[in-house]
């Protein structure tokens, strides 16, 4: 059975919140060097798209972080179950557990 957050403690939203700032930070200082390369005098196509991809993920981690503000975190937005918690681990801005995923 793999674990979820029906009623995350502080402590996991804490590492949650955490790996999900560093992760911010990450994707911030890469949009930065795309937006870099974009600023050429012959702009990437490859750095722009990398560029729009970088704020989406942004975006998405901004959200889940609001999420962990509202207290609903590791529930799907979808159907409302728990997201298992392995699957917060790989991707911690997730916003549905698999089957809606995969369903959308």
């Amino acid at each position: 059975m793999s674990a979820s957050l029906d009623s995350p403690t502080a402590a996991s939203a804490d590492r949650f919140r955490r790996l999900l700032e560093e992760q911010r930070a990450e994707a911030v200082q890469q949009r930065e060097e795309a937006l870099a390369e974009c600023a050429t005098s012959v702009p990437d196509p490859v750095a722009q798209r990398r560029s729009a991809d970088l704020q989406r993920t942004i975006e998405e981690i901004d959200a889940a972080l609001a999420r962990i503000d509202e207290g609903s975190y590791g529930r799907c937005t979808g159907c409302g179950a728990a997201i298992p918690e392995e699957r917060l681990e790989l991707r911690p801005f997730a916003r549905t557990c698999v089957a809606c995923t995969a369903a959308a």
